[in-house]
C-alpha cells in the first residue's frame, strides 16, 4: 500500500556500463558521392563518453599537378530511431513496437526492417528472399555498392536494413536543408547519393523567393461595400443568346475595341469602365495595419528557419513559443563536420629520357572528436565523407566591363529606398557563353555582383569557347556543365569525369578510417573468462575442502 497518491513512473537506477566500439576501414570511392564509410549501433539509452575518428584519403595519379584544389569533408550524424517514418514521429509509436505491441493501427510496427530495399525501375519498395546472401554482391538490383563501400560482408536469411536507412534519412534531411528543389531518396536506396558541392561562391542565388515576405501587405478598410459601376456613356442592352458578335438591333456604350465582345461567362467585358469607390466609403489604412505588416513579415523571417519540418502542426508550437522536446529526435543530428584541401605531391623521373615525365598523388588527414547525451530513442552513428573538386565558373560574368552607364552603378539613395532590393540573375551571370543569356538564372539580394568572387583562368589554360580539348588544361579538373541552370545539377555534384587521372577506370580515391568510442550504457557484460584444461580446478580443490560435520 503507497503512503502517497503518487504513481512513480522513473525507471529503475542501474549500473551504467562502457563498452569500446573501434573500427579499421580501408575502402575506396570516387569524387562526388556520399561515401558511407563506417556506422555504430547505439543501444536505447546509450551515449557516447568520447568519440574520435581519423580519416586519411589518398588521390591516386593524375598525370598533371592540379591547379583547382579538391576538397574533403567528414561528416559524423547521429540518427533516432525515431527519424524513421514508419514511428510517425511518436514515442509511443516506438515504444510500443520495440516490446512487439500493436500501434495505433492496430498491427505491430517492426522495430527494425529486415530484407528490405528500393526497386528504381518499379519505384517500389521490396524484400528480397535471397537479401541475406546476395545483398552484398547483387549489381541488379545495386545492392552492393553500400556494403562494399563500408567493407561489409554479409550472409543469412534475414539482414537489418536499419544502417541503410539511417544513411538515406542524413541524405534527405541536408537536401531539405538546403534547398526545396532537391529531390528525397527512399529509405532503403542503397545506391550512392551525389555529394554536395563545395564553395562556388553563388550560395546567395535562389530558383525562387517569397515576394510577400519582402514586400509586405496592408489590410485597407472601408472596402467591404457596393460601389456603383460608372461610364462616361449609356449602358446597351446585353446579348440574351451565346452570339458573340454584334447584333444590329442592340447598341454598345461604350464601344467594344475589336470586332467581338469578350466572353467570360455570364459577363461580357467592356473597356472605359471603373468604379467611383468614394461613393459607397472610404479605404483607410492606419499606422497599426502598417505595424502588423512589419510584424507579420518577421515572424514569416523566423518561420522560413523551420522549412524542412515536415509537420505543419510542429512549426505551429514552435512560432507559438511551444518547446517540442521529440522534434529533436525526429531528424538526423549532426556531431561533427570537419574539412580539409587535399595536398599533392609531384614526382619526376628519374631516367634520363624521361627527365619531364611526372605524376602526382594527393593526400589529406581528418581528425574529429564528438560526443553525445544518453539517447533515449537508440540509433545509429554514421560517419560519411565527400570528395568534390573545387568549381571554378572560369567564364563568370565580369559586371564592370558591361558598366557603359554610371547610372547602372550602385546609387546609395534610390538602393535604401527599393522597397523589394532584389536582382534578377540571368543565365550569363555564371556562364557569359550560355546559348541564352537574358534567361533568368534565379534571384539574389541587390547589387550581389559587386560581392566578387572570381577565378581567372588565362594565358596556355584560357578555356576555349567550344570546350575543345586541350591538353595543357588537363590541369584543371573542369567540373561545370554546359549552359548551367540553377537546377539539381547545381547543387549536386551528378555528373563528374575522371580524364584527370592515369587510371580512369578503377577508384580514384583510396581511405583508411580509424574509429574509436567509448559508449556508455545499460548492457551488462560477463567477466572474463580463463582458459582451462579438461581437469576443473573448481572440482579439485572442492575434493580438498573437508565439508563433513560432527554429529553430536
Amino acid at each position: 500500500m503507497r503512503m502517497t497518491e503518487m504513481i512513480p513512473n522513473s525507471p529503475i537506477a542501474v549500473q551504467k556500463s562502457v563498452r569500446s566500439a573501434k573500427g579499421r576501414v580501408l575502402t575506396s570511392g570516387d569524387a562526388g558521392k556520399i561515401l558511407p564509410l563506417k556506422y555504430e549501433w547505439l543501444h536505447r539509452e546509450d551515449g557516447v563518453r568520447s568519440g574520435k575518428v581519423r580519416v586519411n584519403v589518398e588521390m591516386m595519379e593524375t598525370s598533371e599537378m592540379l591547379m583547382n584544389g579538391v576538397g574533403v569533408t567528414l561528416y559524423a550524424h547521429f540518427v533516432p530511431m525515431l527519424a524513421f517514418d514508419r514511428f510517425n514521429g511518436s514515442m509511443d509509436e516506438l515504444n510500443r513496437s520495440y516490446k512487439k505491441e500493436n500501434g495505433a493501427a492496430g498491427s505491430v510496427i517492426p522495430f527494425f526492417k529486415e530484407n528490405t530495399y528500393y526497386n528504381h525501375g518499379a519505384d517500389i519498395e521490396a524484400t528480397f528472399a535471397a537479401y541475406g546472401t546476395d545483398a552484398d554482391t547483387m549489381s541488379s538490383p545495386d545492392l552492393k555498392t553500400f556494403y562494399q563501400t563500408m567493407g561489409i560482408h554479409i550472409q543469412g536469411t534475414a539482414i537489418n536494413t536499419t544502417p541503410v536507412e539511417a544513411y538515406n534519412a542524413i541524405i534527405n534531411h541536408r537536401r531539405k536543408a538546403r534547398s526545396k528543389s532537391l529531390p528525397l531518396r527512399n529509405a532503403f536506396d542503397h545506391t550512392l547519393a551525389d555529394a554536395f558541392w563545395i564553395n562556388n561562391g553563388m550560395q546567395n542565388i535562389v530558383p525562387d523567393y517569397d515576394q510577400n515576405l519582402i514586400d509586405g501587405q496592408v489590410t485597407l478598410a472601408g472596402l467591404t461595400f457596393q460601389a456603383p459601376i460608372k461610364s462616361s456613356r449609356t449602358t446597351g442592352s446585353k446579348i440574351a443568346s451565346n452570339n458573340d458578335t454584334f447584333s444590329g438591333s442592340l447598341g454598345y456604350s461604350p464601344e467594344q475595341l475589336g470586332s467581338t465582345i469578350v466572353d467570360d461567362g455570364d459577363y461580357y467585358l467592356f473597356d472605359e469602365i471603373f468604379a467611383e469607390l468614394q461613393t459607397g466609403g472610404n479605404a483607410t489604412m492606419s499606422l497599426a495595419d502598417i505595424e502588423q505588416a512589419r510584424k507579420t513579415a518577421a515572424f514569416a523571417k523566423l518561420r522560413a528557419k523551420y522549412d524542412g519540418i515536415d509537420d505543419e502542426h510542429v512549426i505551429d508550437l514552435l512560432m507559438s513559443g511551444i518547446r517540442v522536446p521529440e522534434e529533436a529526435l525526429k531528424q538526423p543530428i549532426l556531431l561533427g563536420r570537419q574539412r580539409a584541401m587535399i595536398g599533392f605531391n609531384q614526382r619526376y623521373a628519374t631516367d634520363g629520357a624521361n627527365l619531364d615525365k611526372s605524376a602526382t598523388n594527393g593526400m589529406a588527414t581528418i581528425d574529429m572528436s564528438f560526443r553525445t547525451p544518453a539517447m533515449n530513442t537508440g540509433g545509429v552513428i554514421m560517419i560519411c565523407a565527400e570528395i568534390v573538386p573545387e568549381q571554378l565558373w572560369e567564364r563568370k560574368k565580369d559586371y564592370f566591363l558591361y558598366t557603359t552607364d554610371p547610372d547602372t552603378l550602385p546609387n546609395y539613395l534610390s538602393d535604401v529606398l527599393d522597397p523589394e532590393k532584389v536582382a534578377v540573375v540571368k543565365n550569363d551571370h555564371a556562364d557569359v557563353n550560355h546559348a541564352t543569356p537574358d534567361g533568368t538564372f534565379g534571384y539574389a539580394p541587390l547589387n550581389h555582383e559587386w560581392q566578387r568572387d572570381a577565378v581567372n583562368v588565362g594565358g596556355k589554360y584560357y578555356r576555349p569557347a567550344n570546350d575543345a580539348f586541350d591538353e595543357d588544361r588537363a590541369k584543371i579538373w573542369t567540373a561545370e556543365t554546359t549552359n548551367p541552370t540553377l537546377n539539381e545539377d547545381f547543387y549536386l555534384c551528378s555528373s563528374l569525369h575522371k580524364k584527370v587521372f592515369s587510371d580512369q577506370v578503377s577508384d580514384s580515391f583510396e581511405i583508411t578510417c580509424l574509429s574509436d568510442m567509448q559508449i556508455v550504457g545499460n548492457t551488462v557484460f560477463g567477466a572474463g573468462l580463463q582458459e582451462t584444461d579438461a581437469t576443473s580446478d573448481y572440482d579439485t580443490i572442492t575434493s580438498q575442502v573437508d565439508s563433513s560435520r560432527i554429529a553430536k
